[in-house]
């Protein structure tokens, strides 16, 4: 008996997998262009292959340690 070794569900899995990078990059990006950090940088190491996720983890770390940068507005009272 030979069995069908031709199977849809990889490259569907690979492509949203990927679709999911894509939409992390650009919350990513959004929030360093507020963050005043470099944003296409951070969203393009972001949308790589095998190396994005790490990036997303090692940005949220970075955007907590460092400094917040100054603004040009206080911020809006309550």
């Amino acid at each position: 008996m030979m069995y069908h070794t031709h199977s849809f569900v990889g490259p569907i899995l690979m492509f949203a997998v990927w679709i999911v990078q894509v939409l992390i990059a650009y919350l990513i990006w959004k929030d360093a262009k507020e963050q005043k950090m470099l944003a296409p940088v951070w969203a393009i190491l972001a949308i790589l292959p095998m190396f994005g996720y790490l990036v997303d983890v090692l940005y949220l770390i970075i955007r907590e340690v460092r400094s917040p940068r100054k603004t040009e507005t206080p911020p809006a009272t309550l």
